[in-house]
């Protein structure tokens, strides 16, 4: 995949949930984590249906950046991460305090063992993606960020490995996210808050749909061409569809993506382009003269897409920025 996601359900026992702070605002000497420790017996069931049992809760995360990010905005400060890119450099973890988060690697499957027992961590977190529109999981593979299987059963020497299901429908993908915050201790009034302020902002964005005939279109474009995301595919943009956003639907078939070669991808069309910016720059793309031809492109009207954390905080910071980008939006295409 191109772009990061989560989703499905995750089953939670914990015997207590302490109220706790995240950085210096907790007194517990597992301050880097973010939540204080506690006693008695921990027990998750992650979205593949495998359990982790464990003296108490964990206090010390480690795993992909990506959830990661919404974990700690929740207050779940992670010890150590790995993925795409480091906690300095990644706009996820702006304004969040980073210190002490050890960098396992910053490209696919780059993970130091070595840093890795240093940094001691009493649980892993990662992803897993589906291999169709029917969520089927693929477990002959490794789970998302390792190189390999033979990588990814060292890691679980280390720690044990929860995986969240990278699929399906956003809801169920931030209550997935969710669920593993509050077993691992979130407090329970900075969940109640940020959930406030997502639901506020769902309901402007859907507002502002509902008024709106402008269509979406998300992409990203490489070398070998422009990749149209489908959106009921990706968990993000099936959100914002089931709130009232208008999709332009691609005809490739695939899973995930429709592919077009540059030669067709004047065929691309949408009012509003939302472009992922870790493949090619606006510029670049505006270098194919066929896609720099389309209604949406010769308009300007070209915003980023950040592929937002599927957590509370995210979502709202997001859903804010589409349902503007909606609203200055106007119709072009026939």
């Amino acid at each position: 995949m191109k772009i990061n996601r989560l989703a499905a359900g995750l089953l939670a026992v914990v015997a207590t949930l302490a109220l706790a702070g995240c950085g210096s605002d907790t007194d517990s000497s597992n301050d880097e984590a973010g939540v204080a420790a506690a006693e008695g017996p921990w027990s998750f069931t992650d979205d593949l249906g495998h359990t982790v049992e464990l003296d108490q809760r964990p206090t010390r995360v480690a795993g992909l950046i990506d959830p990661l990010s919404s974990l700690m905005n929740y207050g779940v400060k992670p010890v150590a991460t790995f993925g795409w890119a480091t906690v300095d450099k990644d706009p996820r973890f702006e304004g969040k305090d980073i210190s002490g988060i050890t960098t396992l690697g910053a490209t696919y499957g780059e993970i130091d063992e070595e840093k890795l027992i240093e940094a001691a961590p009493e649980l892993i977190v990662t992803t897993v993606y589906p291999t169709d529109a029917k969520g089927t999981i693929d477990e002959s593979q490794p789970l998302y960020g390792f190189n390999d299987k033979a990588q990814q059963e060292t890691i679980e020497k280390i720690a044990p490995i929860v995986a969240i299901k990278m699929g399906g429908k956003g809801s169920d993908v931030m209550a997935s996210i969710t669920g593993l915050a509050t077993a691992l201790g979130a407090p329970e009034d900075k969940l109640a808050e940020t959930k406030s302020a997502y639901d506020a902002a769902a309901a402007k964005l859907t507002a502002v749909a509902k008024a709106s005939d402008v269509t979406v279109t998300a992409m990203y474009g490489d070398a070998d061409g422009a990749y149209v995301m489908k959106p009921d595919d990706e968990p993000i943009t099936q959100l914002y569809k089931e709130l009232g956003v208008k999709f332009f639907e691609p005809e490739p078939e695939g899973y995930y993506w429709g592919i077009y070669s540059w030669e067709n991808a004047g065929k691309i069309g949408g009012d509003l382009i939302l472009l992922q910016k870790d493949g090619y720059t606006e510029e670049e793309i505006l270098k194919q003269p066929t896609i720099a031809q389309t209604p949406a492109f010769e308009a300007g009207q070209i915003e980023p897409f950040t592929s937002p954390g599927l957590d509370y905080v995210s979502q709202t910071d997001y859903m804010t920025k589409l349902a503007q980008y909606i609203s200055d939006a106007k119709v072009v295409t026939s």
